[in-house]
């Protein structure tokens, strides 16, 4: 039996933290023993991941800060549990798991879950990566990259491009699948007649998911097609009333009294099953998960062209330039205008697609075979 430590920055509700805790199952079954140490603050994807009979060590670091003593907390930890590997997922993770897999003489594997650097992100993550681009050379064993766009742009970065494997993310099918009675329940809880239709985004409040974008896409659509009721909803962390920027937004197009904005939830599903549409507006993504978990669970998608967004949609929805509200109103409403049995067509490939390419038994099977061939290297 292979045993992993798992290292992750935080276990707050993001890409790579929602990843680790479904795919920890998929390895279980598989045989590998695991445990999970977060770096900061372990947010509510511990509480899942404890669920599973992981155990989750919280380190307590404080963001941006370097501690000497999470770094030995961390070794101890690693020398107590004697995992044979170490997984690091995140930036700050990769930087301590790596310089307690060479103290230790532990082999490390690097979860790479970004597709490049935010123009806004913090300079102590600027110089993390630096750091990380020279360790590159020497200390992991191999680095796991969700995304095509993200192996490039690290290798761009001075990664060493020859260890860098590409692992799609994985989405849960039985989860994310269409359900009459989820859509009919959601949409009575939200007030959603059966002549609404309901375009959503799933996303955090943040500069790469562009929301003034799709505002404004949303805002075009309404002049574009008159005389249908449409309602939009943003679900995610930050996309709340209590959002003065977003409210403004929303105010100067006069999108009020068809918004619906719900923040930070834990019924993805259902509100999914509730949508007609998906919209994805960002500017920046690796793998995006939410429009994996869209086309699971049968909608509609149109999506910017962003990061690994092509590869996973492929053809069953429409593509458009980032940062274009025109391009993204447009394909809103030729995605309305398709006949009822165009859109079951793109419904159905859509499911069928993240079934055949993007499960994520898929994924866990690909992390397996890269523990053994990484353990038979040393």
């Amino acid at each position: 039996m292979i045993k992993v430590l798992h290292v992750i920055t935080d276990l707050n509700t993001g890409g790579a933290e929602k990843m680790l805790a479904q795919v920890i199952p998929v390895l279980k079954s598989g045989g590998i023993e695991q445990s999970v140490v977060c770096l900061r603050s372990t947010g509510p994807v511990a509480k899942i991941i404890e669920e599973n009979g992981i155990c989750v060590t919280c380190l307590n670091m404080k963001p941006a800060v370097p501690s000497y003593g999470a770094f030995r907390r961390l070794k101890k930890t690693a020398a107590d549990d004697r995992p044979d590997l170490i997984h690091s997922w995140l930036y700050h993770a990769d930087l301590y798991a790596s310089l307690v897999g060479r103290k230790l003489q532990i082999p490390v594997i690097w979860g790479l879950h970004n597709a490049t650097l935010s123009p806004n992100v913090k300079l102590s993550t600027r110089l993390v990566v630096s750091q990380l681009a020279h360790l590159s050379q020497s200390v992991p064993r191999r680095i796991i990259s969700c995304s095509r766009c993200g192996k490039q742009n690290h290798i761009d970065m001075g990664y060493r491009g020859d260890i860098i494997t590409v692992i799609p993310n994985g989405f849960d099918t039985d989860r994310f699948k269409p359900n009459s009675e989820m859509r009919r329940k959601k949409r009575c809880e939200l007030g959603i007649s059966d002549d609404n239709i309901l375009i959503g985004n799933i996303s955090r409040f943040d500069s790469q998911k562009d929301h003034l974008t799709l505002i404004q896409a949303w805002k075009e659509l309404l002049q574009k097609v008159p005389g249908i009721h449409f309602r939009f909803l943003l679900v995610g962390s930050g996309l709340n009333w209590e959002n003065k920027e977003l409210r403004d937004w929303i105010c100067d197009a006069g999108l009020e009294s068809h918004m619906l904005l719900l923040g930070e939830r834990d019924d993805i599903p259902a509100l999914l099953n509730a949508m007609d549409i998906f919209t994805l507006s960002s500017i920046g993504e690796a793998f995006p998960l939410a429009l994996g978990e869209a086309m699971s669970s049968g909608l509609l998608c149109v999506t910017t062209d962003v990061g690994d967004a092509p590869y996973l949609l492929d053809d069953c929805g429409i593509l458009v330039p980032k940062n274009n509200p025109a391009a993204l109103a447009e394909a809103i409403r030729k995605m309305i205008f398709l006949s009822a049995e165009e859109q079951d067509v793109l419904r159905f490939k859509s499911r069928q697609r993240i079934i055949e390419h993007f499960s994520i038994l898929q994924m866990g099977m690909a992390y397996i075979k890269v523990y053994q061939e990484c353990l038979s290297i040393g």
